[in-house]
């Protein structure tokens, strides 16, 4: 990932909860700490006026990209939707368009789930970031370096290990369109980033929130509280027929992956 450099103009970032945090770095850790997003935005159907707009939330893939003094989300997903999909299903063909959509992604990591003696003590170690921006299509001269920075964010170092690419620069046909043709059902959409709020949250073991003496003495004294941690592990990995039948080795960012998380 790319080293985090100065940003002396950057959009106000504003950090909230119970760890004191108040920087821009905050943020930029949680987004490189995960890559799963989920993007708001709002879409006004065909013929329909502003005041029939309708909400969407849609999950997908996602990376954080710096170029230069420029912070960005690249998002990846499918366009491809049938004549037939009926106009209240969610669209990520609304979010491109050229001039570009406003739209709010938000990235949630949790960390821990907290075991309270009651119920309005039960809670979760977590970690948040809401970011808003403006979202359009990736250019198609950069729809190879999206792809490289959205790879490396799921596997670092994944990028590295791929044959070379066409990406359509030179008139050759892009490998990049999953359809062959000049419109790609692989979406890349890129989100300039305006601004970015963080919030994180950390029980103490030792101070409950929200409890009373009742909730402590109450079975005997043997109401039991606690912290469950929690963290993300990938299983041992399963190669696909291919790869079994030539007995292809796990790569080296796949391998480098397991150690770093665990396997389960």
């Amino acid at each position: 990932m790319p080293q985090q450099p100065d940003h002396p103009q950057e959009a106000p970032v504003a950090v909230r909860g119970t760890k004191p945090v108040n920087d821009l770095a905050t943020c930029v850790e949680i987004l490189k700490a995960a890559y799963v997003c989920t993007v708001a935005h709002v879409e006004v159907p065909a013929g329909a006026d502003a005041s029939q707009a309708v909400p969407r939330c849609v999950p997908m893939v996602y990376a954080y990209h710096e170029e230069g003094t420029e912070q960005l989300l690249y998002l990846h997903g499918s366009l491809y939707w049938p004549p037939a999909t009926p106009p209240t299903h969610p669209t990520l063909q609304h979010l491109s368009r050229t001039e570009g959509v406003p739209v709010s992604v938000t990235v949630t990591l949790v960390d821990g789930l907290f075991v309270g003696r009651a119920a309005i003590s039960t809670s979760l170690n977590f970690r948040s970031v809401v970011v808003n921006g403006i979202a359009r299509p990736v250019a198609e001269g950069d729809r190879a370096k999206s792809f490289q920075a959205l790879t490396d964010q799921i596997i670092p170092g994944r990028w590295s290990e791929f044959r070379p690419i066409k990406d359509g620069r030179g008139g050759s046909p892009s490998e990049l369109d999953t359809d062959g043709k000049s419109t790609p059902t692989i979406g890349v959409l890129s989100v300039s980033i305006t601004d970015m709020t963080a919030q994180a949250k950390t029980h103490c073991i030792s101070e409950p929130e929200h409890e009373t003496q009742a909730d402590r003495d109450w079975n005997e004294g043997q109401n039991w509280a606690g912290l469950l941690p929690i963290r993300q592990i990938y299983g041992p990995a399963l190669p696909d027929s291919t790869a079994a039948q030539r007995g292809s080795a796990v790569p080296r960012s796949v391998q480098a992956l397991i150690a770093g998380c665990g396997v389960g």
